[in-house]
């Protein structure tokens, strides 16, 4: 069986599951960022430089702003996902939902 066959199988495979995954890559995107991103800066302690080049995920679409006061990260995604991490001192870094 060629790739594209094999390919086509795995997608059809998939088709009217009605277990489908409720989120979608963007949200996992910007919640993976946010989180990495607090855990690297505030529980490893890496510089920014450091921990945007650890965060970075192709295709790049999800952006971190930090509140450095704060200690939270929040990371967005094509304007329209969004997702806050805090550092907790004894949990380290949570996402907040």
């Amino acid at each position: 069986m060629n790739a594209r066959k094999a390919l086509l199988l795995l997608a059809l495979a998939g088709c009217g599951d009605e277990k489908a995954y409720d989120n979608n890559d963007a949200e996992l995107a910007v919640r993976q960022k946010a989180k990495e991103t607090c855990s690297c800066l505030f529980v490893m302690e890496l510089s920014e430089a450091q921990c945007t080049a650890w965060t970075k995920v192709t295709p790049n679409v999800a952006k971190a702003t930090i509140d450095w006061e704060a200690k939270r990260v929040q990371a967005t995604a094509l304007g329209l996902w969004a997702a806050r991490a805090r550092f907790d001192g004894r949990a380290g870094c949570v996402i907040d939902d």
